[in-house]
């Protein structure tokens, strides 16, 4: 199982703001075949998790934020149709 897409998006992220990921806590990093998952803390207003999935034929992600609480996964907010220059607008939207 490859992880250059989660690479990839984490490489994204960086090149438009390379302080996005310090600004919202990222840590413990999760690299999926198609995803990359992260917690955010810290200083960031919202906690939990961040997870970024690639949508191969749309060539735009998707963007889950979700808590989990008792082994309870409940989905905060999902975004579609995010494209990779949209990454970190709509993260900081949602996390600071």
């Amino acid at each position: 199982m490859s992880d250059q897409i989660a690479r990839t998006i984490h490489s994204q992220i960086r090149t438009l703001d390379s302080r996005a990921l310090l600004a919202w806590g990222a840590k413990d990093y999760v690299m999926h075949k198609n995803a990359l998952s992260f917690k955010s803390s810290g200083l960031a207003t919202w906690k939990g998790t961040v997870h970024i999935e690639y949508v191969c034929g749309a060539d735009s992600y998707t963007i889950k934020f979700f808590k989990v609480r008792s082994g309870q996964v409940k989905v905060v907010k999902e975004v579609e149709d995010v494209y990779a220059t949209e990454l970190v607008k709509i993260i900081d939207s949602v996390v600071q």
